[in-house]
């Protein structure tokens, strides 16, 4: 088959459209497709684009259907309500779980064989909503996870040991949301684990100042979303680091939304761990090591979701 390097984005909202841009801007696609119920705001978003062309590799970015995701071999969802201030990521499974049932179905008829990556909100769940309703096999279905809440662990690192954040290895798991865990038994910089770089910097190694950090990390979002209404930039920088290893089939680690089978004692729920990202979606799950009180976290969250998941079923017609 020819390798199109062709995208399709569900929802042109203000993460489909930034993601739209950033993957024009980047070159990594050479179609782009935008699908929006509001057609003429699809329409206007890949218009905007167009107009810069230019200054971009060559892409035909254009508004469609459906039925131009036959061919995609990446499909990212970000269609659904977005959070409101004071809203949590959980206060929207109820209204988008319908929304990204109703997307992978279209897809299961019209898409041959993509990746689906899920940004909607509360994307765990979103993501185990998408697993089990597409018609693909489960490592070509997830979600962007804690990838996001990975780069700002790294991010707050950096500032706080003032070291570049591509210098650090620390990794969000979990739940994207409030029951995120931090792996500070395995962040390290440079290879250097996070408490032998404490006699150099001084400034991490105490409990306080580390749940200090976790905090930042965790309300990132809504601290984003209370200051300018809405989070896109970031998380369209994520999708498009999650589109690119797929595309260029990279086997890049990345932490994503995955079904979990059997990890930890836990089944079918979906969450944030490191994945091989490449060709064909995940192509390899890492088992972490995790400390005593790192598993129990991760367990008990996972006990959570299943409930939410168990929660919306029932509630879906």
């Amino acid at each position: 088959m020819i390798k199109k390097n062709k995208v399709a984005i569900v929802g042109a909202g203000q993460v489909g459209a930034t993601t739209a841009y950033t993957l024009a801007v980047k070159g990594l696609v050479s179609e782009l497709v935008i699908i929006d119920i509001n057609t003429d705001k699809a329409k206007g978003e890949a218009l905007d684009i167009n107009h810069g062309m230019p200054f971009l590799n060559p892409a035909k970015i254009y508004a469609g259907t459906y039925q131009d995701t036959k061919d995609a071999e990446v499909v990212i969802i970000t269609a659904g309500l977005p959070r409101r201030p004071g809203q949590s990521r959980r206060d929207l499974i109820h209204s988008n779980n319908r929304i990204v049932q109703d997307i992978v179905k279209q897809l299961n008829t019209h898409a041959d064989d993509p990746v689906i990556i899920v940004a909607t909100n509360p994307v765990d769940l979103m993501a185990l909503t998408a697993q089990r309703t597409s018609k693909q096999p489960k490592e070509k279905v997830f979600g962007s996870g804690t990838l996001l809440d990975t780069a700002r662990f790294r991010f707050t690192l950096a500032q706080n040991c003032h070291i570049e954040a591509r210098s650090i290895q620390a990794d969000i798991i979990g739940e994207h949301g409030e029951g995120e865990i931090p792996v500070w038994s395995l962040a390290n910089i440079s290879g250097v684990p996070m408490a032998t770089y404490c006699s150099i910097c001084n400034r991490i190694c105490e409990s306080q100042k580390r749940e200090q950090i976790f905090l930042e990390v965790r309300d990132a979002g809504m601290e984003v979303i209370k200051k300018k209404g809405a989070t896109y930039y970031a998380i369209a920088l994520t999708l498009t680091r999650l589109a690119e290893a797929v595309l260029k089939d990279e086997h890049s680690v990345l932490t994503v939304s995955m079904h979990i089978n059997g990890y930890l004692g836990i089944y079918d729920v979906s969450m944030g761990l490191p994945a091989v990202i490449g060709s064909g979606g995940i192509q390899k799950t890492i088992e972490l090591p995790l400390n005593q009180q790192e598993r129990e976290d991760f367990i008990a969250t996972s006990a959570v979701l299943k409930e939410l998941a168990r929660d919306m079923e029932e509630f879906t017609p």
